[in-house]
């Protein structure tokens, strides 16, 4: 009986000398293990390694993560208070090549990402580097869950010193059931897996001396197939309007706030790492707040491109997108204008603004049929208005093309004089507008349209540089012009008539430079068109 017990009192001492031996031998050769493949980016260190065999776990404390090269044209360097490998196969790391856990998990992950001060700040760069980080991490072994709580990050640029240009917060990554040997660069999500959810918030970059971008929160789930994105702001240290005083040159300053952007209904195909693409059934942007802004006497920069219309504003979108229906809400925007000789900007304002685009495709090498623009806005306050537009994605000869139909609702027409003010030198003092419809064919050069222009008791005021009322020739005008133009009216006109587009403008304003165009055909006559001086400069039109 006592040698039985001897004996098993052997066994039980070995066995634990055993454990014991095993789990220092682990903790004394796991850092060589993790990093055993020569071509890994990162290498991860460790100060302290608790092996708990029994459990099958192991945790490692005070991690470093560091690029093996330094030279690169951007690097990410992190630290971590404590990662945790759960249901680990012990036995595969004894006698096997492969480290298999069954989860990873990272505590409060801190990130630093360093580029060279010459390369640009773009989003796409940085989730370039972060998927070559965690691709480099996860391919170490068999993985089948990964989890990463409350991580942060920071941005630098490197020159003579470092230079922070941005941070974040809140990371979060939850992935089940990964198979690591399956990787998909070319997906949404680079390994196959059964689900995964991420979240961010307070992201902050710092675009340029001037300009910055911020996200307050980004949530992403696949069970859903859907992204949220809240608190979008691209937005000048001060303001646009600053920006475009301080400014050597003429040019679009935009800021952007957006309450709420959700994609839904992603495919497979669509990409949020490293080469961005988006495939989606709907885009939601709800509470978008555009402001553009122009400084007209700031001289037009000599090497200025040419302005793209609509088909061209989506190809410059810089990552491929494919959506069935991108729908606006809630939202307003702004053009605005300091003209020449003023210091103050006059804005032309769609507030209350909804529109339905479809079938919006950026790759040239996947369009086909056309896209589908309805919008409904108020302008500046007073004018409900609607357009619809139809851009076909089959050019001919290389040249954009779209097609125009629009109406505004009735409204006073002394509301015109905070839209013309800057742009022609009369009051409207009394009428009413009771149709305004448009239809336009227009291409990079030009337009062909024709409008209505119903209205009644029509009269105005001209002024002169100081705005003061030129009494005889106000009163000239108010006999020259038709007071009424309704269609019971025996002179009743519309207006059928070209525009020519300012190639260094935005489409928007060659439909506003129409239905100004128009406008002045129908009400004042060829006489008092030349009373009051419209023809355009003599350059082309570039400083319309």
């Amino acid at each position: 009986m006592k040698k039985i017990l001897w004996t098993l009192g052997a066994l039980l001492l070995l066995g634990v000398i055993s454990i014991f031996v095993i789990e220092q031998w682990l903790a004394k050769n796991l850092e060589d293990r993790v990093n055993s493949n020569e071509e890994r980016a990162y290498d991860l260190t460790f100060e302290e390694v608790n092996v708990q065999l029994f459990r099958r776990s192991i945790e490692l404390k005070q991690i470093s993560l560091s690029p093996r090269k330094t030279d690169l044209p951007s690097t990410i360097r992190g630290t971590m208070t404590s990662t945790r490998l759960g249901g680990v196969n012990i036995l595969g790391i004894l006698f096997g090549d492969v480290l298999e856990i069954q989860e990873l998990k990272f505590e409060e992950p801190k990130f630093v990402f360093t580029k060279i001060d010459s390369v640009a700040r773009k989003p796409t760069d940085i989730s370039d580097a972060f998927q070559g980080l965690f691709g480099d991490i996860i391919s170490r072994g068999v993985i089948h869950n990964v989890v990463l709580n409350n991580g942060c990050g920071e941005f630098f640029t490197k020159s003579d010193s470092l230079t922070k240009f941005g941070s974040f917060d809140n990371f979060n990554i939850s992935a089940v059931d990964l198979e690591t040997d399956s990787v998909r660069l070319n997906y949404a999500i680079p390994f196959k897996l059964k689900s995964i959810s991420s979240s961010l918030k307070n992201l902050h970059l710092q675009l340029d001396e001037e300009l910055s971008f911020s996200l307050g929160g980004f949530s992403f789930d696949s069970d859903a197939d859907a992204f949220d994105l809240r608190d979008l702001k691209l937005a000048y240290e001060d303001s646009n309007l600053e920006a475009a005083i301080r400014s050597d040159v003429q040019k679009d300053f935009i800021e952007i706030d957006v309450k709420h952007l959700k994609i839904e209904q992603i495919s497979a195909r669509s990409s949020i790492y490293g080469n961005w693409s988006v495939v989606a059934g709907l885009i939601t942007i709800d509470s978008l707040n555009l402001h553009d802004l122009r400084n007209k006497n700031k001289p037009r920069p000599v090497d200025e491109p040419e302005k793209p219309m609509f088909e061209g504003m989506v190809e410059l979108i810089p990552f491929p997108l494919e959506v069935d229906t991108i729908r606006v809400l809630n939202s307003q925007i702004t053009y605005a204008q300091i003209s020449e000789g003023k210091t103050k900007p006059g804005s032309l304002n769609f507030e209350n603004l909804s529109a339905e685009i479809t079938h919006v495709v950026s790759l040239d090498s996947l369009q086909s049929g056309e896209m589908l623009i309805h919008g409904e806005a108020i302008l500046n306050g007073f004018a409900p208005m609607r357009m619809d537009v139809t851009v076909p994605y089959t050019r001919e000869e290389g040249k954009e093309n779209f097609q125009l139909k629009a109406s505004v609702d009735p409204f006073g027409l002394p509301s015109l004089n905070n839209i013309l003010g800057d742009l022609v030198s009369v009051n409207i003092t009394s009428g009413s507008m009771e149709k305004l419809e448009i239809t336009m064919d227009a291409n990079e050069y030009a337009s062909s349209n024709f409008m209505k222009f119903d209205y009644q008791e029509l009269k105005l005021e001209l002024k002169d540089e100081q705005e003061e009322k030129k009494k005889f020739m106000s009163t000239l005008s108010n006999i020259l012009i038709s007071n009424n133009n309704l269609p019971e009216n025996r002179n009743y006109k519309t207006a059928t008539f070209q525009t020519e587009r300012n190639i260094y403008r935005g489409t928007f304003n060659l439909i506003w430079e129409s239905l100004r165009e128009g406008m002045l055909e129908i009400a004042p006559g060829d006489l008092m068109q030349l009373i009051m001086g419209e023809q355009d400069p003599s350059d082309g039109g570039k400083r319309r």
